[in-house]
């Protein structure tokens, strides 16, 4: 501020004084004379402070005190102190007057105060003020030390006490008048376009009932299917505010007719007889109710028709619009229950039924209208969409609608490794039948340890293109929470925020018609906040941020390739345009990729490391492994026995997704097995027998794969190596090495053949993320498996994080290391990444002077000149102790290249002929 604005504090002046000089002319520039102390300074005219000329008229003020006192002129000003505050644009710099030091700083600002003060024309001696002190006030003398209570009155009120005669209500001390609030109703709202339905509920206390019997409680489970897992989802629901944000409905026992919509009469009446049997009687049968996966009490029955009827009520809410969606917090489950058997801790398939309900109530009738919702509009309930996303997979919801094409049943479970329910179905082959073919889809994850990228990741590639193109009039969710990280039953990784997530997609389906009907979960802490985060999406919050997931596992992301590949063939949105087998004949003649690789690995191996391929004697096993078993010449005679049982490496493709036409010019295959064969057999003199299991593609030519029928073959091939080559073999120390697929080979040979604790000295595996196949205790091996075992799995592999039974694991599958530091799942780059652990582990179990022998020059070296020359460039000479025979020598010498047909005799212990052939058959 300039200093014509500044406040001025002086002593009061006098206002007869005051009045007077008010009616003088301003002056703009006076000359002030300094007298002596004793006298008064003469009178200055009184400038109003808004006069413009204050500015110009202190400044000459100042200057003549310092001419008075013989100072420098005013031109030449000192410098500014520094604890004065900062000029302003047209303020004048005060100088020290005669009542201050003559020799200090000029002051500025507020610091100003005093001096100008003093050159006022009623100059008093400035004083500053006291430190303040807050007054004495007596409590009692107008004061309350508690403040009145307050009354909160409305308009009504107000005019009843008029009426009782009461005028002074709103002047009493503490009444306070409550102006009205209007409020909205949810229909006000809808017609003023700002509203939408509400979200709904159902609970009902009654359905604790149905707990376990005191005696045929297991101690040990330590996640049973208990009453707390519904009241710990509605205490959190409750808790956290979102049950007084919907609307609670009501919750009734399921009808006879309804039941039977999807179940048959004699299992509504074998479930309904458990109500009439004595509590002695059912603990009696706890082992049968067991081999079911069941417990039950008088009550059950009872709670199984209130669960059905609870997510019945839920449907007709939605579908009649009374809400826009909701959550059925019931319990017994349903989704394992089927037509004719209660199984799994259910006993009434709530999803199933509740579809059928639907289609049966709301369906279109021939002559008849549809009927119509609360806001008048058509009730159209043609296509129901199940997704499934419990843990274990959803076997009674699926055969419930094994061949119908309007209930879509999408379920996303672990599967495999007997996991319940167990068997084939579930896996990504079971699609329903006859017109339903199709309309069952299935992603089976064969790993624990999914978390949200993956299930995620199949969200967005199967799961909602799929959705999308069916087009449901409604959508309901099977939602289990086993899958939540922190059920150990599960064993995934599912976090309440990826839920959220999944529930919000679905949202988007059906015109927001979505039904969410708990199953299964049975750590209470996860099940529960799992459900608040679902119930805070459909209720309309904010969709949680989720941090960065990184991408989906190698183990989900070949699932999710494969379901789709699978599911190409019914539904458009797979991006994959697969032609038939019929189709691809009109245009040209078949040749199978896996035959193509296979001769090619034999001509590169005989050539490279002069292997020979083993035609097998037996047919079956000839036909599904032909040109994937090789050996070395000295297999018989080496000291040394590498069995190498592995996948046969890794295609890098690309491909148009159209139409899958692989481009060939940019697919590469990775086959890091080599660097095995180059340790055995250019490092060392080991014998080698490779065994290639192509575990990848069909093993019988002509036929799908059957999991089931490829593993016994493997097993198979297996033995007959051992007991046709091995077990004739000279070799004191034999090493099992398996990778991929082949470790699985490898222990049914240590499980079978009791012989392999006299010879084999080392028995490595290296696996992805897939479980490492386990040893019996009956075998009687596991004390010398542990010893002789070397168990590579990645890092991020689940049995690293499961410390507490680190025990059991080096029991059951060996000495298991962490493969590498990296995240990396891949079998294949594994292998190189583990080759230097794995020779390191080797050379503590081979004698030294086994592994000090060095193979001959001749032995390794392909197109090797001496003895070999006459058979032509590359030929390689026979296996000491196999003779050549004529046709083969002679095509061998006719071209380059070409490797020699030789026979061997038969070694087989039950009679069978073990012929080896070269590179000429590929």
């Amino acid at each position: 501020m300039d200093g014509a604005s500044q406040p001025i504090f002086t002593q009061a002046i006098d206002p007869a004084e005051s009045q007077t000089e008010t009616t003088r002319s301003p002056v703009a520039a006076p000359v002030v004379t300094v007298a002596a102390p004793a006298a008064a300074p003469p009178p200055v005219p009184f400038v109003p402070e808004t006069t413009p000329g204050l500015a110009n008229a202190t400044s000459q003020l100042a200057a003549a005190h310092i001419q008075a006192d013989g100072a420098a002129p005013a031109s030449s000003e000192p410098p500014i102190a520094s604890s004065s505050a900062p000029l302003e644009p047209g303020q004048a710099v005060f100088h020290p007057f005669p009542e201050q030091d003559p020799a200090g700083l000029p002051l500025t600002g507020f610091a100003s105060i005093p001096s100008r003060a003093a050159v006022l024309p009623n100059a008093q001696p400035y004083t500053r003020p006291g430190r303040y002190s807050p007054p004495q006030v007596q409590l009692g003398k107008g004061l309350s030390r508690d403040p009145p209570q307050r009354r909160f009155v409305n308009d009504h009120e107000l005019k009843a006490s008029l009426t009782n005669g009461n005028s002074e209500l709103a002047r009493l001390p503490g009444v306070v008048h409550e102006d009205e609030v209007k409020t909205l109703s949810v229909d006000d709202l809808k017609k003023m376009g700002l509203g939408r339905l509400p979200s709904g509920f159902c609970y009902s206390a009654r359905m604790t009932l149905h707990a376990p019997l005191p005696r045929t409680v297991d101690s040990n489970d330590p996640h049973p299917e208990q009453p707390a897992r519904i009241t710990g989802i509605f205490n959190k629901l409750l808790n956290g505010g979102l049950t007084s944000r919907m609307v609670r409905v009501q919750v009734r026992e399921a009808l006879r007719e309804e039941v039977m919509l999807v179940h048959s009469e004699g299992h509504w009446d074998r479930v309904r007889a458990t109500g009439f049997q004595t509590i002695e009687y059912l603990e009696t049968c706890k082992e049968f109710f067991e081999r079911l996966s069941l417990y039950v009490n008088p009550d059950s029955a009872f709670c199984a028709r209130l669960s059905c009827g609870g997510v019945i009520e839920m449907a007709r809410a939605v579908a009649e619009g009374q809400i826009r969606n909701g959550f059925a917090i019931v319990r017994p489950p349903g989704h394992h229950a089927e037509p004719e058997e209660a199984m799994g801790f259910c006993f009434f398939n709530n999803a199933a039924v509740v579809a059928k309900w639907l289609r049966t109530v709301y369906g279109a009738r021939p002559g008849q209208p549809l009927q119509r919702d609360v806001n008048g509009k058509e009730i159209k309930m043609e296509r129901i969409l199940i997704l499934d996303w419990d843990v274990h997979h959803g076997n009674g919801t699926q055969r419930a609608f094994e061949d119908d094409k309007d209930i879509l049943y999408i379920s996303l479970h672990r599967h495999g490794n007997g996991f319940y329910p167990g068997g084939d179905y579930g896996a990504l082959e079971s699609a329903g039948s006859g017109p339903g073919r199709g309309f069952s889809v299935n992603i089976p994850f064969m790993n624990e340890g999914m978390g949200d990228a993956d299930y995620l990741y199949a969200f967005q590639q199967i799961v909602m293109p799929i959705a999308y193109e069916f087009a449901p009039d409604l959508v309901i969710v099977s939602a289990g929470y086993d899958a939540a990280k922190g059920d150990e039953l599960g064993k995934m990784l599912v976090s309440p925020d990826g839920y959220a997530h999944m529930t919000h997609m679905l949202s988007a389906l059906a015109g927001g018609k979505l039904l969410l009907a708990l199953e299964g979960g049975y750590n209470v802490n996860s099940i529960a906040e799992s459900a608040y985060a679902c119930v805070k999406v459909i209720v309309g919050d904010e969709l949680p941020a989720m941090p960065s997931l990184g991408s989906a596992s190698l183990a989900a992301t070949n699932t999710v390739a494969d379901v789709k590949r699978f599911q190409a063939q019914h539904w458009k949105s797979m991006g994959c345009a697969v032609e038939s087998d019929a189709e691809l004949t009109k245009a040209g003649k078949i040749e199978s990729l896996s035959d193509i690789l296979k001769a090619h690995r034999v001509y590169h191996l005989f050539h490279e490391y002069g292997l020979f391929n083993v035609e097998l004697s037996s047919p079956g096993l000839e036909e599904a492994f032909h040109d994937q078993l090789l050996v070395s010449e000295d297999v018989y005679d080496a000291e040394v026995l590498l069995v190498f049982m592995h996948d046969l490496g890794s295609m890098k493709a690309a491909y148009t997704a159209a139409t899958l036409d692989t481009d060939l010019e940019r697919t590469q295959l990775l086959d890091t097995s080599c660097e095995v064969l180059d340790w055995a057999m250019e490092d060392h003199a080991f014998g080698v027998i490779d065994v290639n299991f192509l575990s990848h593609l069909a093993t019988v030519k002509g036929q799908g794969v059957d999991p089931s029928r490829d593993r016994a073959k493997e097993k198979e091939l297996a033995l007959h190596v051992w007991d046709n080559i091995v077990g004739m073999s000279a070799a004191q120390h034999v090493i099992l090495f398996g990778s991929g697929a082949g470790c699985h080979a490898l222990m049914d040979i240590i499980r079978n053949r009791p012989a392999v604790t006299d010879r084999v000295r080392a028995c490595i595996s290296i696996l992805g993320l897939e479980p490492p196949p386990e040893l019996d205790a009956a075998s009687g091996v596991r004390p010398w498996y542990k010893q002789q075992s070397l168990v590579l799995l990645p890092s991020t592999h689940p049995l690293h994080e499961d410390a507490r039974r680190a025990g059991k694991h080096q029991k059951k599958f060996g000495n298991i290391y962490r493969a590498t530091a990296e995240d990396e799942s891949r079998p294949t780059h594994l292998l190189h990444a583990s080759m230097p652990k794995v020779k390191e582990f080797v050379a503590t179990k081979i004698p030294q002077d086994a592994l000090d022998r060095r193979p001959a020059a001749s032995s390794t070296s392909a197109g090797s000149e001496g003895d070999a020359g006459s058979a032509g460039e590359g030929a390689k000479p026979a296996p000491v102790g196999v003779e050549a025979n004529g046709t083969a020598a002679e095509a061998a010498a006719a071209g380059d290249g070409v490797a020699p047909a030789v026979t061997a005799l038969s070694t087989s212990d039950n009679g069978g002929d073990v012929v080896m052939n070269g590179a000429g058959n590929a």
